[in-house]
């Protein structure tokens, strides 16, 4: 990504994102909020950065000059392969990582669940039988969580042995 202009005003560096989001420019803002963590609100410029192939456009955007961005818009540009896997965003090797990042995520909970202890007094009371609800019911989630974080590994496993990996549907803007 290349930085195409700077910005000391928040606003508007709001509105040229906002311009070249209209346009369906992949952009974004560096350090739009540092103004709030330090103590010199003109410390650190806001800078809007784009993607390089895309850097001519959005400045003659950015500028106004619209005739130059349709012209540039109309020149053909070398699209790689769709099963091209050096030009895919991310990790390296077409491998959905993810899947071991969210199954993580539902593994850590399930073993906090399965953790939780019945009461250890046992009187007939309505308290108690709600307490021991609650724990079925934590079990049961829990045991619910280690299925699904299974069932991605699972799935993480097949896309890993096979020779095609699982399409990227994170990135739907390419």
């Amino acid at each position: 990504m290349i930085a195409i202009r700077t910005y000391w005003n928040p606003a508007e560096a709001a509105l040229g994102k906002s311009l070249l989001d209209n346009y369906e420019v992949g952009c974004a803002l560096f350090h739009e909020n540092a103004n709030l963590y330090g103590r010199a609100p003109m410390a650190m410029p806001i800078r809007l950065v784009v993607q390089e192939d895309q850097a001519d456009w959005a400045v003659c955007i950015l500028n106004g000059n619209f005739e130059a961005a349709a012209a540039l818009e109309q020149i053909p540009t070398e699209m790689p392969a769709e099963g091209d896997e050096s030009s895919s965003p991310g990790l390296r090797g077409g491998r959905p990582w993810e899947l071991l990042i969210i199954a993580f995520y539902f593994f850590l909970p399930a073993i906090c669940f399965l953790q939780t202890q019945y009461p250890t007094r046992l009187s007939h009371t309505r308290s108690v039988r709600g307490e021991i609800a609650a724990v079925t019911v934590a079990h049961f989630l829990g045991w619910i969580a280690i299925t699904f974080a299974l069932l991605l590994l699972a799935l993480f496993r097949r896309s890993w042995r096979s020779s095609t990996p699982l399409p990227n549907t994170w990135d739907k803007s390419r």
